[in-house]
């Protein structure tokens, strides 16, 4: 496992790069002799550029993988680590960063693709594996509309911590055919505000924590997705001022789940959007629980909405899970959620009703499960049972309140997990989020 120097101020690739006397000329150059295991040393003086598209293949090993990190070229190796080392492609250019089953750490390096009106390109992962990017920027340069940040090409990991990416047209995105994507921190850099973060193929998955959506425009999608088999999920993210976009424009394909949880430009910290197949669920303010669900100031209930292929018993639109610590053992709890519906018609148990997972199992977490629905699909529907819990209906012309409940045994402490299932067409439900246990 040896070091590997880079430096382009006075490096050339005819040496052997053991030293950063005898430095590799680019990283071109040090891919070509890296070894599984080998840390390649950027100094913070790095910048390389080519007239055309670079592909780096890099030999590293899930049991030794490949590094690849800016450092301070003042020691041997360095003992200080720089975010100052560029890589550029220009013209019409693809930068492919990882174009083998590579397992891969890059730390401090800002890559480039295209310049001027040309198409660019920059792909992280064009394969498998597992390839983490921390501190380093993606730029597009290049104004064409149709240039992309591939964060993943098939079926491998990418992880993006801290890092930035700059678009330079409105129409340019991310796009991922693939495997994981996962944003940990970073952001969107200040220049084009772009309309669409993503697209994603079927059997992508993108986790977005604490990322910086800012400068993307104010009606910006996260995506605009019919695929199959494609989770998105962000969370305590900030988004564009005014926001109005949301996190999936179309209507998802099957198995597909696209999540907001608590990620808005404002000071709030409630904010929902879960689109699936077969409906959404978004957060709601306005018709809410008396004495429901809050933020500690803000009383917040859940709006679901089914679409057309929502129907009993299997195509359910459900509710992110409700939990609540249970200190119960050996004896019947009875737990509770209230909902709310404008019609004079009640809802019935082969419409909505909850599904509790609880720990049923003594000596063992082994968890069971209970619902309100129907017994099985050939038993006629009943209504479920009326509430006179208070609820804040301004616009409804009929509010109708009922409640859904189940009542079980835990045989251990621990938390109950509930979900609520709308199996009706084109109806739309408001949940208050809060397990009431009796």
């Amino acid at each position: 496992m040896a070091n590997i120097f880079v430096r382009s101020t006075d490096g050339s690739n005819a040496d052997s790069g053991a030293t950063w006397a005898l430095a590799k000329l680019d990283l071109t150059g040090a891919a070509a002799i890296d070894a599984a295991g080998d840390t390649i040393w950027v100094s913070q003086s790095h910048a390389e550029s080519t007239a055309g598209s670079i592909t780096f293949d890099w030999a590293g090993t899930a049991a030794s993988p490949t590094r690849v990190i800016c450092g301070d070229d003042s020691a041997e190796p360095p003992t200080a680590l720089a975010t100052t080392a560029t890589v550029s492609a220009t013209g019409s250019a693809v930068l492919s960063v990882s174009s083998g089953i590579d397992y891969l750490y890059v730390y401090g390096i800002t890559f480039n693709a295209a310049s001027g009106a040309s198409s660019g390109q920059i792909a992280l992962n064009q394969n498998t594996g597992l390839q983490v990017y921390e501190n380093c920027n993606f730029n597009l340069v290049t104004t064409d509309v149709t240039s992309v940040i591939i964060g993943n090409n098939s079926t491998g990991i990418t992880q993006l911590v801290n890092c930035g990416l700059q678009f330079s047209a409105t129409a340019q995105s991310m796009q991922q055919n693939g495997g994981m994507l996962a944003l940990n921190g970073g952001s969107v850099l200040a220049d084009a505000a772009i309309t669409t973060f993503t697209t994603l193929g079927a059997g992508a998955h993108l986790y977005a924590n604490g990322f910086d959506f800012l400068n993307c425009a104010a009606a910006m999608n996260i995506c605009s997705n019919t695929s199959s088999n494609v989770n998105v999920r962000l969370r305590n993210c900030r988004m564009p001022a005014s926001w109005s976009g949301s996190v999936n424009a179309s209507t998802p394909g099957s198995n597909s789940v696209f999540e907001i949880h608590n990620c808005d430009s404002t000071d709030t910290n409630y904010r929902l959007e879960r689109k699936t197949q077969f409906g959404t669920v978004t957060h709601e303010t306005t018709i809410v629980g008396g004495a429901g669900a809050s933020d500690g100031t803000t009383a917040i209930s859940w709006k679901m909405v089914s679409n057309a292929n929502s129907e009993w018993n299997h195509q359910t639109l459900d509710s992110p899970e409700i939990v609540r610590w249970n200190e119960t053992t050996g004896s019947a709890i009875t737990a509770t959620i209230e909902i709310v519906h404008d019609s004079l018609t009640n809802i019935t148990d082969q419409q909505i009703w909850m599904e509790v997972q609880y720990l049923g199992t003594s000596g063992t977490p082994l968890a069971l499960f209970v619902d309100d629905a129907a017994a099985d699909y050939i038993t006629a529907a009943a209504d479920q049972a009326d509430s006179s819990a208070s609820w804040t209906t301004t616009g409804m012309t009929n509010p109708n309140t009922q409640k859904l409940s189940v009542t079980f045994t835990p045989q251990e402490k621990g938390f109950i997990h509930a979900v609520v299932k709308l199996a009706v067409a084109s109806k739309t439900v408001y949940v208050d989020p809060k397990i009431t246990v009796a």
